[in-house]
């Protein structure tokens, strides 16, 4: 895997208590994912971090542990691409009151307009290469679901 840019933007009802702030930052630090994520919370449209692909997972596990039902728009691009074109993936994740989920993960290579391609872009277009993982839509319910159930019903091997 590569070095991505990522833009989260976190949609949520009500406000953060304490309590729940706190609940994130120990799911966030059991969970080893980036403290940077307690600033999603202050932040919640355009928040900006790198290289969270991997984890992104696991973070929509914990903020449904913390916040209940919430909505999120994530996207990643290639951090460092060749001339011309760039690996993007795009996840759209919602969660109700009941737990139910909506995951869905679609993949591009995005083209910059210019004059000539390079050529690891020519080949990425011939290849038809997806960059990240393959497209998917799943669907489910959270209530009582542990992490590891919901990673294994998110991640295609």
């Amino acid at each position: 895997m590569f070095r991505t840019d990522d833009n989260y933007n976190l949609y949520y009802d009500e406000r953060v208590s304490e309590d729940r702030y706190t609940n994130l930052k120990e799911l966030i630090e059991e969970h080893q994912l980036s403290s940077e994520f307690l600033a999603l919370l202050g932040k919640h449209f355009n928040f900006t971090i790198h290289n969270t692909y991997n984890d992104h997972r696991k973070l929509l596990w914990v903020l449904y542990k913390t916040l209940g039902p919430f909505a999120v728009t994530i996207l990643f691009a290639e951090e460092e691409h060749p001339h011309g074109c760039e690996y993007q993936a795009r996840v759209d994740f919602y969660v109700d009151v009941s737990g139910s989920f909506d995951y869905d993960l679609k993949n591009s290579l995005f083209q910059y307009e210019t004059k000539k391609l390079s050529d690891e872009c020519e080949e990425r277009l011939a290849q038809k290469s997806i960059g990240f993982e393959v497209d998917r839509r799943i669907k489910g319910n959270l209530m009582g679901m542990d992490l590891e159930t919901f990673l294994g019903r998110t991640t295609i091997e």
